[in-house]
């Protein structure tokens, strides 16, 4: 079943203005936004929806060059934020505008720590309110202008229904004692901050099989990497676009050395070969001319090395998170991240007792531990 949707599009001072008077007496406001990463290398913030839980304004940032009353609402400590899987529209408002989304709910959060088998916003919705949404626009290139009816629609659903989820699942949470768990998530969300990341020639050892290469191979590789990410920024693109990971891999490994041997790769196209393969064909040459002293070589794990008694700690830190994500009805992971549970196995009793330099160690899982800590850490 689908809502009818009464929406606004937003793209005049004045309109903004009209919008931000009406949400000025909101008790909160459901957001969401919508960015064009998938079709652009830089991207942005191209839609903001905003919500009462009545109205729904489609907030062009394309046609407007000031925010401000946008940004008063954000920061009004009297309003709360109501977002699913939050941290990424956190990150984009707070890089593209400079604004604050705080005090903030996070349905996605919300429904993990409940255990919920489905914690995707089309889930919840069917299951909480029984409404089936249209998806199909989800991976649109927004953009571009002007938006049709259909994507005005999917967008302004993302942020319609989401004030009456929030007040279900923090029922569910106040029922089973959860609610100041996920207050605490929370805040960490709204804090998070933009950290802007230039392009690393070595990110090349993230794509999957780069570690099995030889030096050669991962030379090859790198060369690979490097020129992909120069043709995506020229072209204004995301480099998948130019090229997947496993393609890269598989021109790694085969070293092609003429036309011909791009021919039969996963994912080399002729259009690609027409596109790219000369410059393929040269990162392979200087992989393969790169000197024996500065063949690249997998980094190694950072900080400190586990010894026995740390191996000990975290097998028995990872037997109680098991065990009792079982008791409480949620995935482990959400329990206490494997970084989390390495960090302590590492620092033992005295990292427990000092908290904040494990990472991801909440006072409410410091809490649920608490108890075991002695046994467990010791």
């Amino acid at each position: 079943m689908s809502v009818a949707l009464s929406f606004e599009w937003v793209d005049t001072e004045r309109g903004l203005q009209a919008a931000t008077e009406r949400l000025e007496a909101a008790k909160a406001v459901a957001i969401d936004t919508e960015a064009d990463s998938f079709y652009h290398y830089f991207h942005k913030c191209c839609l903001i929806q905003v919500s009462d839980g009545q109205a729904v304004y489609l907030i062009d940032p394309l046609a407007l060059r000031k925010l401000d009353a946008l940004g008063a609402i954000l920061a009004a400590r009297g309003i709360t934020k109501i977002l699913h899987a939050a941290e990424q529209d956190v990150l984009y408002i707070r890089r593209d505008y400079g604004f604050g989304l705080d005090p903030l709910f996070d349905t996605m959060i919300a429904a993990q720590l409940l255990g919920l088998p489905s914690v995707g916003l089309a889930g919840l919705l069917e299951r909480f309110l029984g409404l089936k949404l249209d998806k199909g626009p989800q991976r649109d290139d927004w953009s571009r202008r002007p938006l049709s009816e259909r994507q005005k629609t999917y967008a302004g659903e993302d942020v319609l229904h989401l004030i009456r989820l929030r007040d279900l699942l923090r029922a569910e949470l106040v029922a089973k004692g959860r609610l100041e768990w996920a207050e605490e998530e929370f805040e960490v969300v709204a804090l998070r901050a933009w950290e802007p990341r230039g392009f690393d020639p070595a990110g090349f050892w993230s794509v999957k099989g780069a570690r099995d290469l030889t030096p050669r191979q991962a030379a090859g590789l790198r060369e690979l990497y490097v020129m992909r990410d120069e043709k995506a920024r020229q072209g204004d693109v995301p480099p998948f676009r130019i090229a997947s990971d496993e393609t890269l891999l598989a021109l790694a490994r085969r070293t092609p050395a003429s036309p011909a041997d791009l021919e039969g790769i996963k994912g080399f196209t002729p259009l690609v070969r027409r596109r790219i393969g000369p410059m393929v064909l040269a990162a392979v040459v200087r992989g393969q001319a790169c000197p024996e002293s500065e063949l690249p070589t997998p980094p190694r794990g950072q900080g400190r090395r586990k010894n026995a008694a740390a191996q000990v700690r975290l097998e028995r830190l990872r037997a109680w998170r098991k065990d009792r994500a079982a008791e409480l009805g949620i995935e482990p992971g959400v329990l206490m991240p494997q970084s989390s549970l390495e960090a302590l196995a590492i620092a033992g009793l005295p990292g427990f007792e000092a908290g904040p330099a494990i990472p991801g160690l909440r006072s409410w899982r410091k809490r649920l531990l608490g108890a075991d800590a002695t046994r467990l850490l010791a």
